[in-house]
């Protein structure tokens, strides 16, 4: 029976990955560096390994993962969260010796991590963007008086929308919350604040950075309601969303899963790049709901050397992360217009994340793991502060 060990298991995607593989009878190794998380709680998950946090202790993370592929002989390792995917990639050739790792190069993975590279490699390849200003200490009292509100400020290294800042209108503002989101965050980038609808481009390129899956979806909920992950989404059609994401990461020489958010910019009708996710995404399970089973298709390129493309895939299929979709309702500020389409809990095209009668237990892991988290200052900040 194949093996393949998968890292961040209190991530839902993990869940999503875990049980996408054990479904095709693969045997399938989940790991966290804490002892509670939802994937470890599913029946799909064969074992469980506890390792040092990889943010925190990178070196001690990276010796723990090379002792466990030297001895497990796992065919294949699939790293999920960003400081996994970012230290697999880094350290990818000494892992190769043991096992597989599907996973594009550090310089590449590092393009789409920061946001500046981003947007710098975006520009040069014709790919539309918002109005991005690279700014510095030097220049940023300069500029002030030149930018056009609203404007965004955005970590260049940051998930989960933790960092962004929307100012609107005023000079002093910016400076201060620039200079708050520099001393936090580091050097940010700021962008022209653009009104739209959101759209996530997933895809699948092979060794030689051909086109080998790939899937849209449209955000219809997101918290926090100003811009972050997907609390509720459909798959679509989005042609011109989907050309622009795929011309992205063929020039930046993917290899691998990527995410790609873009926005439709209300004002000309066009899509704009927001930013690359170098890694598996949050909402992964509506993919495979419609269709596109991405864990399955990696796990078969990575061990075949390369797979069928895959690209025709349900539309109108829904997926619902209820824990965030909560957190979107008592956020958004008109929740009695909301309030009808929130309380749809059952549709025929809609699937959950984490919640499943085939496999409930997870939602005990997920919030077990939650109400501990909420239990430290660290977790509450986590969880509610974005700024």
């Amino acid at each position: 029976m194949s093996s393949v060990f998968v890292t961040d298991a209190s991530k839902r995607e993990t869940l999503a990955i875990a049980r996408s593989l054990a479904k095709k009878d693969i045997e399938v190794t989940v790991g966290e560096h804490k002892r509670i998380c939802c994937s470890f709680f599913s029946k799909y998950v064969k074992n469980r390994i506890i390792y040092p946090n990889p943010a925190r202790n990178p070196i001690s993370f990276m010796q723990s993962i090379y002792e466990l592929v030297k001895k497990e002989k796992y065919d294949v390792i699939f790293p999920v969260n960003d400081p996994t995917t970012i230290l697999f990639s880094k350290y990818k050739d000494k892992l190769l010796k043991y096992t597989k790792v599907p996973v594009a190069n550090y310089e590449t993975i590092m393009k789409g991590r920061d946001k500046a590279q981003t947007m710098k490699f975006a520009m040069e390849n014709d790919i539309p963007c918002p109005k991005t200003y690279f700014v510095d200490n030097a220049n940023i009292e300069k500029i002030k008086n030149e930018v056009e509100f609203p404007i965004v400020i955005k970590p260049r290294e940051s998930s989960g929308a933790r960092g962004i800042v929307y100012v609107n209108s005023s000079p002093e503002e910016f400076v201060r919350e620039y200079k708050r989101v520099r001393n936090k965050y580091g050097a940010p980038l700021i962008q022209e604040y653009i009104p739209g609808e959101h759209y996530n481009v997933s895809a699948l390129f092979n060794r030689d950075s051909e086109l080998r899956a790939a899937f849209v979806l449209k955000k219809i909920r997101q918290y926090p309601v100003s811009g972050g992950p997907v609390t509720f989404a459909v798959s679509v059609e989005e042609p011109e969303v989907l050309k622009y994401a795929i011309k992205l990461l063929k020039v930046m020489d993917w290899y691998g899963v990527a995410e790609v958010e873009l926005i439709i910019d209300e004002r000309d009708k066009k899509p704009k790049l927001l930013e690359v996710n170098p890694r598996f995404w949050s909402p992964l399970e509506l993919s495979i709901l419609s269709g596109v089973d991405f864990p399955y298709l990696l796990y078969k390129m990575a061990m075949n050397g390369d797979i069928e493309p895959v690209t025709k895939y349900e539309t109108g299929v829904k997926l619902r992360f209820l824990a965030g979709d909560i957190l979107w309702f008592l956020s958004t500020p008109d929740k009695l217009k909301a309030l009808p389409e929130f309380i749809k809990f059952k549709d025929d095209n809609m699937g959950y994340a984490i919640l499943s009668l085939d496999d409930p237990k997870p939602m005990i892991g997920f919030l077990l793991d939650n109400f501990l988290s909420l239990m430290r200052k660290e977790g509450r900040e986590h969880a509610f502060v974005r700024g």
